[in-house]
C-alpha cells in the first residue's frame, strides 16, 4: 500500500512540474485576408483564382508547410516550407478548375509549423456559358418523348 501512495505521490509531482501549455491558436499568430472568398456567379468549365494573404503578427518566424486542398478540382499555389518572420507577409494562390455546376463551396487546408493549420474556403455558384455562336451541335430536344 506504501508503494502505491509513493508512486501517486511521486506522479502528482512529476505531472505538476511540467504545467499544461496552452495551445496556440493559428489566429493569434497569423492573419488572413480572403480565407473565406466568394467567387459569385463563374462560367462553368472556366478556371478561377484568388489570392489568400498571410501576415505574421506574432514574435516568432513560422513556416508554411503546406497547403493541401480538399479536392483534386482545387490546386495551391505556395512556396513550400516558406519562413514568414515577424510582419512579414506570404501568399497562397487558390486556383479552383470551375468543374461545379450550381452552388458549390471548397475547402484548403493551410499547415504552418508549431502544428498550427487554418482552414480556409471559397464559394460561388457555376452557370453555363452563354455563346451566341456556340461551337457543337445545337440539339433541339435532347430526351425526346416516346409515342
Amino acid at each position: 500500500m506504501k508503494k502505491i501512495s509513493f508512486f501517486i505521490a511521486l506522479l502528482v509531482l512529476i505531472l505538476a512540474g511540467h504545467p499544461i501549455q496552452a495551445q496556440t491558436k493559428v489566429e493569434d499568430v497569423l492573419k488572413f485576408k480572403n480565407d473565406q472568398y466568394d467567387f459569385g456567379k463563374i462560367s462553368f468549365g472556366k478556371p478561377a483564382t484568388y489570392t489568400i494573404d498571410i501576415t505574421n503578427i506574432s514574435k516568432d518566424t513560422i513556416s508554411l508547410i503546406t497547403a493541401r486542398p480538399g479536392c483534386g478540382c482545387t490546386t495551391p499555389n505556395f512556396k513550400a516550407n516558406q519562413k514568414i518572420g515577424p510582419g512579414q507577409n506570404a501568399q497562397v494562390q487558390i486556383t479552383f478548375n470551375g468543374s461545379a455546376m450550381g452552388q458549390f463551396s471548397r475547402f484548403t487546408d493551410l499547415e504552418f509549423s508549431g502544428g498550427l493549420v487554418k482552414q480556409t474556403k471559397f464559394m460561388g455558384e457555376g452557370v453555363a456559358i452563354t455563346n451566341s455562336n456556340p461551337t457543337g451541335p445545337v440539339i433541339s430536344n435532347p430526351n425526346p418523348i416516346k409515342q
